[in-house]
């Protein structure tokens, strides 16, 4: 299967993403259901997440690769928290790159931006 857009690889990986926040003492990694906005990811987050997003904006989702030797899913963005009346806290995330990656060298056919298996995705 060629995968080439964000919603086809979101469709094959999954709703059920990684996300990787930055804390004051390091990284900080939750796990979150998405929903993808067109632009935009949409997910709840922790307390933990939305403390980190407020000082430091810029996230990542991560899905490992769904079978040996194949590609992980990254995506970055911007997050924004809103905090809803129920005391949850909705995260905006505005995508910034998304990629399927693997490591050791190179493919022909890679468009991505790293020295390993890599390959950019559309929206």
């Amino acid at each position: 299967m060629q995968i080439r857009t964000l919603a086809e690889a979101i469709s094959h990986y999954g709703h059920h993403p990684y996300l990787l926040t930055v804390a004051q003492d390091g990284p900080h990694t939750s796990h979150v259901t998405i929903e993808l906005r067109g632009s935009s990811i949409g997910c709840a987050v922790g307390a933990s997440a939305a403390k980190n997003i407020v000082r430091e904006p810029n996230v990542s989702l991560f899905w490992p690769p769904t079978e040996p030797g194949g590609y992980a899913l990254i995506v970055n963005g911007a997050a924004e928290g809103e905090r809803l009346p129920t005391g949850v806290t909705m995260a905006e995330i505005t995508l910034t790159k998304s990629v399927l990656h693997r490591p050791g060298p190179k493919s022909e056919d890679s468009d991505g931006p790293c020295a390993a298996d890599c390959r950019r995705l559309t929206r």
